[in-house]
């Protein structure tokens, strides 16, 4: 009889020492977070499939801030963006204020709160996947959702970007109809070609955004770098924004506001050392050129011209901008060069800042008008080694 008693207490110890072996085995649970495992004072488990955790470690690891209340027994985490509340024994939960039910409820074991892991995990939009071979869940962050605000600015510092670094690219960040439209992937090809400017872009303001659709203020700066000369712009522009249907921004519009350009005291001032005979050869030049303004002479005008000057607009256009409209409807009496410096030269180019007088009649309603001009020109030696008018910026 002792026999049988000390035989069936063997049987009962390893009965219990198997169930706590296979316990243990169910329990080495693994939890990991962004590649990092958790350390949890209590081990996990299992109940009805649904694995529980102590609140504290999970809650901190997702980034939310623990709180404990406890006359209601409820165990809150909070970060700017969401609350999640859940109380002992209760398979009620609240996420943001809304009411969820869960499969399992927060335990109170070893005087720990245990809560369902993946309903808090997902509730953080945290990705929750579970091996059952290794035992491990693994929970990987949302990624970051960035608003379309700072959308839109990354997407105009992209712009900047492949501008300054002359990539074509750029034509990707506009809508394919309005590319096709205005011809905007030549005109880039041309601008990158002929230009070697800076692009700044300021004062960015949204000023709507609705749905798939904005309107974005900017301020745009090109400076030029190097190369022939041009002068400094600057534009006020709205740019009208579409949304696609996976979430990407393309320009679709474009309004000029305003239009000035820009440096242009600092680009006045900039004398240059320049031989003097050379300065006069080409002030005589445009003082030619005046006086075939004056006298309505368009071969002594086309003389003064460098044929690239030419070629680059036409002649048609010069006779049709002079002959035609000019000729036939004012008549110069004085024209007199006031100031002149040298601002820039490159290779065998040189640029004049040039301030000249006139008084003209307009023949259409007898209207004497007194004109000042300040104006950058460009000039450059033809085949004969004079010097020709290569390029003509008024600025008022």
């Amino acid at each position: 009889m002792r026999r049988g008693i000390i035989f069936s207490g063997i049987f009962i110890l390893s009965f219990i020492f198997s169930f706590n072996a296979f316990a243990a085995e169910e329990t080495e649970i693994e939890v990991w977070i962004d590649e990092k495992q958790l350390q949890f004072e209590e081990e996990p488990f299992i109940e009805s499939g649904t694995t529980l955790v102590p609140f504290r470690v999970l809650f901190s690891e997702l980034g939310l801030d623990v709180k404990w209340d406890q006359e209601t027994k409820t165990v809150t985490g909070e970060n700017e963006t969401l609350k999640v509340e859940l109380t002992l024994n209760s398979n009620l939960a609240k996420v943001n204020g809304e009411v969820n039910e869960m499969l399992v409820m927060p335990q109170l074991v070893n005087n720990h709160t245990f809560v369902p892991l993946r309903f808090v995990g997902e509730s953080t939009g945290a990705n929750v996947q579970w091996d059952s071979v290794t035992k491990t869940i693994s929970i990987t962050s949302p990624e970051p959702k960035v608003n379309d605000e700072e959308l839109i600015k990354e997407f105009f510092n992209q712009y900047e970007e492949f501008y300054n670094e002359e990539n074509l690219q750029i034509v990707s960040l506009f809508e394919e109809q309005f590319l096709e439209d205005w011809g905007i992937e030549s005109e880039f090809e041309w601008d990158f070609e002929n230009y070697n400017d800076h692009l700044e872009m300021r004062d960015l303001e949204i000023l709507s955004i609705e749905d798939n659709e904005v309107y974005v203020y900017v301020v745009e700066i090109y400076e030029r770098i190097d190369g022939s000369f041009y002068l400094d712009e600057m534009y006020e522009q709205i740019y009208s924004l579409v949304k696609s249907k996976n979430d990407r921004w393309f320009i679709n519009d474009i309004e000029v506001v305003s239009f000035d350009y820009y440096n242009l005291e600092e680009l006045k001032n900039s004398n240059v050392d320049f031989p003097v005979k050379d300065e006069k050869e080409i002030l005589a030049t445009f003082q030619k050129y005046l006086d075939s303004i004056k006298e309505e002479n368009l071969d002594k005008l086309k003389s003064t011209l460098h044929v690239e000057y030419i070629d680059l607009l036409g002649l048609e256009w010069f006779e049709e901008y002079y002959d035609g409209f000019l000729f036939n409807n004012y008549d110069y009496t004085f024209v007199q060069i006031e100031e002149s410096s040298v601002v820039h030269i490159y290779e065998d180019e040189v640029t004049l800042f040039i301030k000249f007088n006139t008084i003209l009649t307009n023949k259409n309603i007898g209207e004497v008008e007194v004109e000042m001009y300040e104006s950058f020109i460009k000039f450059k030696k033809s085949k004969n080694g004079q010097w020709k008018i290569l390029q003509i910026e008024s600025i008022y």
